[in-house]
């Protein structure tokens, strides 16, 4: 077990290659809790000259967790080393639990045999072309920054409340309606409630949550899988003093990689479904399609354009589709097999062919 390993104090020399994590949660209980200088110094480089190391026992004591940083970011994460330690970064997998989440089958698609007849599973493939960031607040971490990861397997990942936040925010940008959205309420809870009760596909899509007693709350069709994160990288972000011009407290990130260790474009598979209410109320294979065709063609014209993750604004998430997958249950004329695209604008074509005839 991991938390054997960390009562050893030389733990990390024996680890597999891909332990980086629990490296990382170590080197913090380390700059911690220093009871031993001496040994700590020799544990993570000892200068040759005496007044070195008296340099290095003081930046020690005034930042122990700056240094340890440093060491974890040089061994982990750096290649190539010159002179002045500055060097090429190297991409880490996500380790030994990506392989036994897989295994749990939490990475595939559900099955279309266990949602009611009309209803529609989706697979978005794409890949990405810049590093994707999450956000997490796991205390016990080495940086301020880290990837949110799966509590059970550590594998990183974009959460499903996430994708549903990005999925909205594409759809409002795609169907704005004919109303300001600074003139649809007093904030943007209220602003999204009236959007919805204007708009009646969102409102099947996303649903309404609302604390109104007055109001009932609506939960929408469509379900989301995490997206999963297979390869991690690390970025220095140094914000810059606009009056003097210089960089101020460099800030460290960790980073969904968006290429592999032999320096390939990964490609991610995103998963979800659109439950169908039999039954009831618009429920009709007409209304299922136009829903999805309207929520396909908004994450076609929106995502490659803003990314995923946080920091899209600034570049990071950058996307780029490759495929999309539709599988429907008693739909007219649809495959059983489902229906497959391909090519960057494989989500678009698939919006108009789910729109046909509707």
């Amino acid at each position: 077990m991991s938390f054997d390993l960390l009562v050893d104090e030389d733990f990390g020399k024996h680890l597999p290659a891909n332990s980086w994590q629990i490296k990382g949660h170590h080197l913090k209980r380390e700059a911690l809790q220093i009871d031993d200088m001496t040994g700590f110094i020799k544990r993570y480089g000892e200068p040759n000259k005496p007044e070195r190391r008296n340099k290095l026992e003081q930046d020690i004591r005034k930042n122990p967790l700056a240094y340890l940083r440093t060491v974890f970011l040089r061994e982990e994460f750096m290649a190539k080393l010159d002179a002045n330690q500055n060097g090429d970064h190297k991409v880490r997998h996500a380790g030994s639990g990506w392989k036994a989440l897989k295994d749990t089958g939490a990475m595939q698609a559900v099955s279309l045999n266990v949602l009611p007849a009309g209803s529609a599973v989706w697979s978005l493939s794409f890949e990405l072309l810049t590093p994707l960031l999450t956000a997490d607040d796991d205390p016990f971490y080495l940086f301020d920054n880290p990837l949110r990861k799966d509590h059970t397997f550590g594998v990183p990942y974009l959460s499903a409340a996430a994708i549903k936040g990005l999925s909205a925010d594409a759809y409002q940008r795609a169907f704005p309606g004919n109303t300001l959205w600074k003139e649809r309420g007093k904030d943007d809870p209220e602003r999204t409630i009236h959007f919805r009760d204007e708009d009646s596909h969102a409102r099947r899509l996303f649903g309404v949550a609302t604390d109104d007693k007055q109001a009932d709350s609506l939960r929408g069709r469509l379900h989301f899988d995490p997206l999963w994160l297979e390869w991690v990288q690390y970025l220095v972000m140094n914000p810059m003093n606009k009056e003097k011009g210089i960089g101020t407290q460099p800030i460290h990130f960790e980073a969904g990689a968006p290429v592999t260790d032999k320096g390939k474009p990964v490609q991610i598979i995103l998963h979800g479904f659109y439950f169908n209410p039999l039954g009831t109320p618009d429920s009709d294979e007409a209304t299922v399609r136009a829903d999805l065709a309207r929520y396909i063609a908004a994450l076609g014209h929106w995502w490659p354009v803003l990314g995923l993750g946080a920091k899209r604004l600034a570049g990071y998430g950058a996307i780029k589709p490759v495929a999309i997958r539709v599988e429907a249950s008693g739909w007219k004329n649809w495959s059983k097999q489902g229906v497959e695209l391909k090519g960057p604008e494989s989500w678009l074509a698939m919006a108009k062919k789910l729109a046909e005839g509707i």
